[in-house]
């Protein structure tokens, strides 16, 4: 049988070889302190970026804003009209209140500062289809009959698709567009009409909060 007492001595000998040298403890020390502070530098750059995601400078704020109009123009909610405009996507539409022929028509969208209209595609005539009916009136638009090349043509020089509108009647020398409320019809541009004007519509401007 083996003897299990342990003499002090020995248990004090036992209980020293356990401990770690000093040096070790002092890594050890270190090597919390390193993984404290790193922590703490992760905390306060991920503080950091969400408050720069959450309050932009003014300019950043107004640089995303411009992109975004540029991108959405149609953007009802930042666009605005002068009174008896209609907005429609990026236009502002007015429907002119006299009649006289196109070049009159012409002149007057001009002194607006803006155009005859000009359809892009169907939904756009979709739209002026339905405002007529309202009106119930003829109306110039910007689309007359050009030579020598026998081509409609849009005043901004493009030429019309056919994918856009159908037009009735006979072209010739002289002949521009009329539209009602379910055509569109080729007319002596001597004629007396109403006539549809547009023009861009002014950006509202938008601020930044910067509290």
């Amino acid at each position: 049988m083996y003897s299990t007492d342990l003499s002090s001595n020995q248990v004090f000998n036992f209980t020293d070889g356990c401990r770690c040298p000093r040096s070790h403890r002092l890594a050890l020390k270190l090597c919390c302190a390193g993984l404290v502070l790193l922590l703490l530098t992760v905390v306060g750059l991920s503080v950091l970026v969400r408050v720069l995601i959450q309050r932009p400078s003014v300019e950043k704020c107004r640089e995303y804003i411009q992109e975004s109009i540029t991108e959405l123009t149609g953007n009802p909610g930042k666009l605005q009209c002068p009174k008896d405009w209609l907005l429609h996507r990026e236009k502002c539409i007015c429907f002119s209140r006299d009649s006289n022929i196109w070049k009159e028509g012409l002149s007057d969208c001009a002194r607006k500062g803006a155009t005859l209209l000009l359809i892009q595609d169907q939904e756009e005539l979709r739209f002026v289809k339905n405002s007529i009916k309202e009106r119930g009136n003829s109306f110039w638009i910007g689309l007359n009959y050009s030579l020598p090349d026998k081509n409609w043509r849009w005043i901004n020089g493009s030429t019309l698709s056919s994918d856009v509108l159908q037009i009735t009647g006979e072209a010739k020398i002289n002949s521009c567009a009329s539209i009602s409320k379910d055509k569109v019809v080729s007319e002596d541009c001597a004629s007396d009409y109403y006539w549809i004007c547009q023009k861009e519509p002014k950006v509202s401007e938008t601020r930044c909060n910067d509290s």
